[in-house]
């Protein structure tokens, strides 16, 4: 689960595996430090999934490329235990009145990191539904899939709303 500090990544992982929030922050400063793994049972009653919860872009006290390289380490560790990604959850808050210059730098990087040929493997996942009307929020969610995602989504990413339940999380989760 990526995306900018404050988009709800440790929120969305709190949901799918029915904790309170525990783990997300509420304060004005970055909450997430390392990347943090969160093994789960599998609605399906049969198998595990892990949800990977990861420090934010534009973190209040890392720079990106600390970010990344984090992000970049662990995956390293992981893919040499022969563990691969199902998918990347990219959060963006559909509460944000403008896609500015960091979140715009954010995401350009994102695609970089996953490469075109993975792009069927993301799914683009708006958050902070609860903060807009629906009105201005289909309008955001219109421009997003129209100008700033419209190339990912062209090459097979996908788009969800994260409606703030368990349920929700798990209708994103599984339509990987």
């Amino acid at each position: 689960v990526m995306g900018p500090t404050g988009a709800g990544k440790s929120t969305f992982i709190d949901r799918a595996v029915g904790r309170p929030d525990i783990n997300a922050g509420h304060d004005l400063t970055s909450c997430t430090k390392e990347v943090r793994a969160v093994r789960y049972p599998h609605t399906d009653g049969t198998r595990n999934i892990v949800l990977v919860d990861t420090p934010g872009f534009d973190d209040t006290f890392m720079t990106d490329v600390q970010v990344l390289q984090r992000i970049a380490d662990w995956l390293k560790s992981t893919y040499e235990k022969n563990v691969k990604l199902s998918g990347v959850l990219y959060l963006h808050r559909i509460s944000d009145n403008r896609v500015g210059g960091t979140p715009l730098r954010n995401y350009r990087m994102f695609k970089e990191l996953c490469g075109k040929d993975n792009f069927k493997n993301v799914i683009l996942v708006t958050t902070m539904w609860d903060a807009v009307t629906e009105e201005v929020g289909s309008a955001r969610e219109q421009e997003l899939h129209a100008e700033f995602w419209k190339a990912m989504i062209a090459l097979g990413s996908t788009t969800h709303r994260f409606e703030g339940t368990t349920e929700s999380a798990w209708k994103i989760i599984n339509s990987l």
